[in-house]
């Protein structure tokens, strides 16, 4: 996820797990930003706790849907990992550190492989960058980020290992 300009505003609104009972990996914590004025860059400041119940490693996808909800706009792909993108997680690790390794613990190696184990980060933060402000219809609104683990992704074993869902709010002052 990511938006930002030289003033804006952030509503944090919600952090959910959204992955079924049985998911191998699980996701919780709370967001803490309620209204952040910012010029520059916007961060949405969260607690992150992680649970990975097998290592990862290679062949895993990062699926992203964003969708601003007054329009059920869904917003495109924005710098390789923002708004409505699908990654190779390992790759997204190394290529993308500043928008995945932020959720993690600053002592943990943002590698793969990335070792079975709970991962709490009471300072992870989200960063928005300036791409928001030139999307369809502009950047005011409420949005929702589903993010899902993926293997084999686009085929008949594809398999949702974890699912972070998060409702926030964006408005450029």
């Amino acid at each position: 996820m990511v938006a930002g300009v030289s003033s804006s505003v952030l509503r944090a609104q919600g952090l959910s797990d959204c992955g079924t009972g049985g998911s191998p990996i699980k996701f919780e914590g709370v967001l803490l930003t309620q209204t952040v004025p910012v010029v520059g860059r916007m961060f949405m400041d969260l607690t992150t706790t992680t649970q990975l119940n097998a290592t990862v490693e290679d062949n895993l996808q990062i699926r992203k849907v964003t969708t601003r909800v007054a329009d059920n706009y869904q917003v495109p792909c924005l710098n390789g990992i923002s708004g409505t993108c699908t990654v190779e997680f390992c790759s997204a690790l190394t290529t993308y550190p500043d928008a995945v390794c932020t959720l993690f613990p600053a002592d943990v190696p943002c590698s793969c492989p990335f070792l079975a184990d709970v991962y709490v980060n009471p300072s992870a933060y989200v960063t928005f960058t300036s791409e928001w402000l030139a999307i369809e219809g502009g950047v005011n609104g409420d949005y929702i980020t589903r993010t899902e683990i993926v293997s084999n992704i686009g085929t008949p074993e594809e398999t949702i290992l974890g699912c972070l869902l998060l409702e926030y709010a964006l408005a450029a002052v």
